[in-house]
């Protein structure tokens, strides 16, 4: 008696013993995808390494910019053509700040705001 029947017969469906034989006026060669076969098997082989090596290239550079990205933060534009704040020294701002006045006329000075504490009357 056999508890597991499938250790004795490990194809479904019976299986095992003798390959059954080929009709008559059939051969082995008939039956299997020869040479053609194998040749086409083998392109799909060489094309799949191809495909999956460029994809790897291309995943690795989008980490590498991705990290680049990360690094620069938000100094670079977010978008091409997008306009982004330069940092300029004090002596910079200064004479901009002189260029404009002797341009336009000093700056009006708005009310101070709740928040912000008031100058000491002089």
């Amino acid at each position: 008696m056999v508890l597991i029947p499938s250790v004795n017969n490990p194809w479904p469906g019976g299986g095992g013993g003798d390959a059954p034989e080929l009709r008559p006026g059939l051969e082995e060669a008939d039956i299997t995808p020869g040479i053609e076969g194998f040749l086409f098997t083998a392109l799909v082989v060489v094309l799949l390494i191809v495909v999956v090596r460029d994809l790897v290239k291309r995943m690795r550079r989008m980490k590498y910019r991705a990290q680049v990205e990360a690094e620069y933060g938000e100094d670079e534009a977010e978008f091409p053509g997008e306009i982004t704040e330069a940092e300029i020294s004090a002596s910079q701002q200064r004479s901009r700040d002189a260029a404009a006045e002797a341009r336009f006329g000093p700056t009006p000075t708005a009310p101070p705001t709740e928040n912000e504490p008031q100058p000491p009357a002089r």
